[in-house]
């Protein structure tokens, strides 16, 4: 079977993460750009499967301008809120790039400061951007489900399939079961497929059928590569013929390019929010701002780096944290065993941590073009460049030290899974790294939030962080 594309409306173009090429629409089938495909495909990950790239993974992501003034509007939903009194916009800023945009609610993020964690790490300031408030899956997924459902909607896509750990699936599952439940014309509803690795929890596995959607366990081995064409297939055999005709679209992270480009307006937006709360404080005004975030499949990551590009100012970096070992970076660690921020660390310390593990990610090659550009020095990375994003690798025990400081204070609790604990986990370690320049440094945490948790991230609360008090 032919695997079904469409084009965005016209005000969308294509552009390639790897080397800037642009293109004069996005279209959800031209996922990899031709003109750097020798950038990554030497590689022995990528030349795996180098005569299929195109099927596998994805450099050209979706554009559209956005005014700055917009985004520091006041939200009453979806975005930051920046303060009481002001005339509250909503989703009113996101029309024009999405002219069917659901009316759902979404919830909205926190920007918080945590004088806790800069006690507990040495930053002068410590700022956490808590997506836990999103209602839907209590992540910031909720946020790239509302453009995915909005872009299904103006353009009748009935069908849509995603590969997911589970929070990318029970987000959009349960944002679409709502939509269906408010339109009365049956051609107007959406059906979501959850591909899911065979490996996965079940009881993640009956969360997401419980929403009456299909789930299909799918036994690969862990990390799985799937191509698009081997997931359509799949899901035309639940869905049967009529699914090109009514519409399809693989919004997998990577993928969907949605993702991304909603990640980088809440990254602009934080960062104009943090920097006018540093400018009013003198010793601050001038601070640098260390932006730690979980590496996952890189849609956060990516998000945030092009948004860094355009407003960051040179004095914003961003730190990718991931569980020591088994991340989505070790198929391009040398196979010295030595961990990816130059410092060793123990085995029997991983994290728990199951939705950042595995090797795989549509985005590997984007990755793989930023792990070229850090060119790590021997004795670790130059943590004092702010041009280029390094990766913090974080074992068991920094999981739960960081986690017993959010968990453990009744003044402010943040609602964190260890996936999105693994992040703060970071902290410690990142602050060794920034040395001298502590006293003028900041730290923003993005807390991707609470969400779906499989039976060995709950014991990692009640027996590893409870336990730590």
């Amino acid at each position: 079977m032919s695997h079904p594309f469409f084009s965005f409306n016209r005000q969308w173009r294509g552009k390639c993460f790897v080397c800037n090429q642009d293109y004069p629409e996005y279209n959800t089938g031209k996922l990899l750009c031709e003109h750097c495909k020798g950038t990554y495909q030497t590689h022995p990950f990528f030349t795996e499967v180098s005569s299929k790239l195109h099927h596998y993974f994805a450099t050209v992501l979706p554009e559209t301008d956005v005014k700055k003034d917009l985004l520091l509007q006041n939200f009453s939903d979806t975005f930051l809120r920046k303060e009481s009194g002001r005339k509250k916009w909503g989703k009113d800023v996101l029309k024009k790039s999405f002219p069917s945009l659901t009316p759902l609610p979404c919830g909205q993020p926190a920007l918080v400061k945590m004088d806790k964690l800069a006690d507990f790490s040495g930053f002068k300031q410590v700022w956490t951007l808590d997506a836990s408030p999103y209602i839907w899956s209590g992540t910031y997924k909720d946020l790239r489900s509302l453009a995915i459902l909005s872009k299904a909607i103006e353009h009748n896509i009935r069908h849509l399939a995603l590969w997911t750990a589970g929070n990318a699936g029970y987000s959009l599952a349960k944002m679409v079961h709502r939509h269906n439940a408010t339109v009365s014309d049956k051609s107007q509803r959406k059906t979501v497929y959850c591909l899911v690795g065979d490996f996965a929890p079940p009881e993640i596995v009956v969360t997401l059928r419980s929403l009456q959607y299909r789930v299909a366990p799918i036994s690969t081995g862990k990390g799985a590569i799937l191509s698009r064409e081997h997931m359509y297939n799949v899901v035309a055999s639940m869905a049967g013929d009529n699914i090109s005709q009514e519409g399809y679209w693989q919004v997998t992270d990577g993928w969907d390019g949605i993702g991304t480009f909603m990640y980088s307006l809440l990254a602009q937006q934080a960062f104009y929010f943090l920097k006018s709360e540093l400018e009013q404080s003198a010793e601050l005004k001038s601070a640098n701002i260390y932006i730690v975030l979980p590496l996952g499949t890189g849609n956060c990551l990516l998000g945030f780096i092009k948004a860094m590009n355009r407003v960051g100012e040179g004095r914003a970096k961003i730190i990718s944290a991931m569980p020591y070992e088994d991340n989505m970076m070790s198929f391009l660690k040398e196979k010295t065993g030595e961990a990816i921020n130059g410092r060793t660390k123990m085995r029997r310390n991983e994290p728990e941590a199951e939705k950042l593990t595995g090797f795989y990610s549509p985005l590997s090659p984007c990755l793989y073009t930023l792990w070229q550009k850090s060119n790590p020095a021997k004795d670790g990375y130059d943590f004092s460049d702010f041009g280029q994003v390094e990766f913090v690798s974080v074992d068991r025990s920094e999981q739960i030290e960081a986690a017993a400081r959010i968990l453990g204070y009744s003044e402010f609790l943040v609602a964190s899974e260890p996936s999105a604990l693994v992040s703060f986990g970071a902290l410690k370690t990142l602050a060794e790294k920034v040395g001298d320049n502590l006293g003028n440094s900041v730290a923003l945490v993005v807390n991707s939030g609470f969400g779906l948790m499989g039976i060995k991230e709950q014991e990692f609360f009640t027996k590893s962080i409870f336990a730590f008090r």
